[in-house]
């Protein structure tokens, strides 16, 4: 009987040996996880701060190009009003010549 219970005794302890290297490599993973989820928070902010960086000089370079762009929409419009005027005055002109 106590041979049996020996046995039972050493086979619990093998066990509970087992669950005890479970439990470890379990801390373990918790341990490398917390580790990484604070890593990624750091890269999400770094890169962050950077990406607004990034887009502050993108924004200051663009900034003289929408300038010349805006600035071109108004002379076209300067343009065709100039024309128009033009072709208004010619067409006057014209009909101040012909009605002599």
């Amino acid at each position: 009987m106590f041979k049996e219970l020996n046995d039972n005794l050493k086979s619990i302890e093998d066990e509970v040996s087992k669950f005890k290297t479970a439990i470890e490599h379990i801390e373990q993973a918790k341990a490398v996880a917390e580790k990484t989820a604070i890593a990624a928070d750091t890269l999400t902010k770094e890169f962050s701060t950077h990406l607004k960086g990034v887009t502050s000089e993108v924004d200051k370079i663009l900034k003289p190009h929408k300038e010349l762009i805006a600035a071109t929409k108004t002379l076209r419009i300067i343009l065709f009003i100039s024309i128009g005027v033009g072709i208004i005055s010619i067409g006057f002109s014209l009909v101040t010549i012909i009605l002599k």
